[in-house]
């Protein structure tokens, strides 16, 4: 038998919000890393560290930091960057930007 208290609900909130943001850090190694972290792709523009991203007034692009716009990003894509609606689906989208709004650099 458990018995809950009124952070209960919370605790089991907290729980699914560290389990997605796993996931997206899962998810951010295999399909942004390889290009976001890089040092040596030998492009006319190196792509952007997403480091810090959500805790900018704009993304790169100049427009702005929200979850509608780096959702557009993704499934879409933008310069360089190739579209991953195909590669990701909606909830691998939301535990990537689960990753991405805690996602401050140096390992996290």
């Amino acid at each position: 038998m458990v018995i809950c208290l009124s952070s209960c609900s919370g605790d089991v909130s907290d729980r699914r919000t560290s389990k997605a943001r796993q996931r997206g850090q899962g998810l951010y190694g295999l399909w942004c890393a390889p290009c976001h972290e890089a040092n040596d792709l030998h492009l006319v523009k190196d792509p952007p560290k997403l480091a810090g991203l959500f805790f900018l007034q704009s993304l790169p692009s100049g427009t702005a930091a929200t979850d509608e716009n780096v959702r557009k990003t993704i499934s879409n894509g933008r310069g360089t960057m190739p579209p991953f609606q195909q590669a990701l689906n909606d909830d691998e989208v939301d535990d990537l930007m689960q990753f991405l709004h805690s996602f401050k650099g140096n390992g996290d």
